[in-house]
């Protein structure tokens, strides 16, 4: 199968913007308290089919973030670099620790349109009704509309990232987006921000963007086409194991 390039270099790296993009829809405060934050259209409409299916079953959905840029990721990511209870560590362990939850810009699924934070940014939250019952109900419900959380636990071998049971990935566009972002870019590419150098060293595209968790159930979404029976350039072509697995590269 032949690499995708439907999506621009500018798209991938969130260097643009969103507000001016004819694939972009500004999110109703329906669905979020925050103003001019956007989404891929076609993520809001799958967004917008969940949102009213769980409000039926008594379950409140909130975007709290969505579309990101580059810039707005690398001011997240130099604030935490400059933070003072970071001062303490050695440059390298400040980059991995500070890639426990953030991503070194130009790699965050967020740039793409796809991704979106939902109700709250702890885990802690989700533990206890009402959070438990919206995690619950996005596990089971989530995938018929085609979003998944793609930051599982790290029990099943996975590495990069900590679990964000908030963070919902719509696969039927991210899962091209990051084939062809994963064709591309690479660690020596990741410049423009404090603690790049480290990127190489620390192999993010490896461990941190290669790496993500894919139950067996999201097979079944019409939209997906998640099999591929040729190599993409710079990793190796996808094995699928047939239950509840993860992608490793």
């Amino acid at each position: 199968q032949a690499q995708s390039t439907r999506y621009s270099t500018e798209e991938l790296l969130g260097q643009f913007d969103a507000s001016a993009h004819p694939d972009f829809s500004i999110i109703p405060n329906t669905y979020t308290r925050k103003t001019n934050i956007y989404l891929r259209s076609e993520t809001l409409a799958a967004f917008e089919s969940m949102w009213k299916a769980a409000k039926e079953d008594g379950v409140s959905l909130e975007i709290l973030s969505a579309t990101r840029s580059f810039s707005a990721q690398r001011s997240i990511w130099n604030r935490k670099w400059t933070a003072p209870r970071f001062m303490g560590f050695q440059e390298v362990d400040r980059a991995r620790e500070i890639l426990r939850y953030s991503s070194m810009p130009g790699t965050s699924r967020h740039h793409w349109g796809t991704d979106l934070d939902l109700n709250a940014l702890e885990n802690e939250w989700f533990d206890a009704p009402p959070g438990s019952h919206v995690y619950a109900w996005l596990l089971t419900n989530g995938a018929a509309f085609g979003f998944h959380q793609v930051y599982t636990a790290k029990t099943n071998g996975r590495t990069g990232y900590e679990e964000e049971r908030w963070h919902w990935s719509y696969l039927p566009l991210a899962e091209e987006m990051w084939e062809q972002h994963c064709g591309y870019f690479t660690d020596t590419m990741m410049t423009g921000f404090k603690g790049s150098e480290w990127a190489d060293s620390l192999d993010i595209m490896q461990h941190y963007v290669h790496f993500f968790f894919i139950p067996s159930s999201l097979f079944l979404h019409p939209s997906l086409s998640l099999f591929f029976t040729s190599p993409i350039p710079l990793y190796p072509s996808i094995s699928l194991i047939p239950s509840s697995s993860f992608f490793f590269f």
